[in-house]
Parts: C-alpha cells; structure tokens; sequence
C-alpha cells in the first residue's frame, strides 16, 4: 500500500506526516511526502524537531511531487490547510484522495518552545490517524469506503 502526504511547500506538515508513518505503519505500507511548491531544504526547526524525535533530518528533504509520478500511490492525503482544492497531476488523480487539514506548527509563533510545542502536538495528532490507518482491513474495503473511512480520521 503506497501513501503519499502531500502539503504545498513539502517542508513541515507533509514531512511530519511522513516521518510518523514511516516510524508507526506496518512495513507493508510504503510511504512518502511531496508539495507542489517544494522549497529544498527543511526548516532549521523542523530539522531540530526532527532529530528530537530519533530521526536523521538528511533523509527527509522537501521535493516536488513530480518525483513521483513513477509511484503510483493509493492514497494520497493532503496535510496542508491550503492544499485542499489545488489542481493535482493527472498522475494522483488514481490514488483515493483525502485531507487531513492541519495547521503549519513552524507559524503558530516566532518563539522556538512554542513552535516545538505544536509540532509534538502535530505530531501526537498523526500518529493517532497514522494508527487508525493501521487498523483499517484496507484488503476487504472498497475505495469509496477508504475514503470515507480516512476522512473520517481528521474530523
């Protein structure tokens, strides 16, 4: 099972979203992360968070979601507040589509404890949906009802 998260400049929610579950979902899921603005290299803070967290920030880098048009993902999950809507390749247009609408925890505040505040609460806020995607029988449910059921995760 292929999920890509995708945000628009693929440096904060997207990555969290990505480091989460690569840590939480069982090794049968293939994960990635991806914008449609991609800004190259990850926040200062985000690379501190994400060391904080038992992660080497060099193996996540904010990279466009034309990297994979190859990957063919089965869901797709939009993590930014200002992604839900925008046009997408063709190429996503396959993969059951979803929003999980979340705040950018690197703008809440200026302060740096605050900022490591939202993002341990973003990333608490994953890790519960990454989970209950875990625990969904994906095999016998139809696409609509994947959809239903990961849209139901956010609200």
């Amino acid at each position: 099972m292929k999920v890509l998260f995708i945000s628009r400049h693929n440096t904060c929610r997207s990555i969290l979203a990505e480091a989460v579950a690569r840590r939480f979902l069982p090794a049968h899921f293939d994960v990635a992360s991806a914008g449609s603005e991609p800004q190259g290299e990850l926040p200062a803070r985000m690379q501190t968070y994400l060391r904080e967290m038992g992660l080497n920030p060099a193996d996540y880098r904010s990279k466009s979601w034309e990297e994979f048009s190859r990957f063919h993902p089965d869901i797709v999950i939009s993590v930014g507040d200002t992604q839900h809507g925008e046009p997408c390749p063709n190429w996503l247009a396959d993969g059951i589509r979803v929003n999980w609408d979340l705040p950018n925890p690197l703008t809440i505040s200026q302060d740096p404890d605050e900022q490591e505040k939202a993002c341990e609460q973003t990333a608490q806020l994953l890790k519960h949906h990454v989970d209950t995607l875990s625990t969904l029988p994906i095999d016998s449910m139809s696409a609509e009802e994947i959809k239903t059921r990961l849209s139901q995760i956010a609200l």
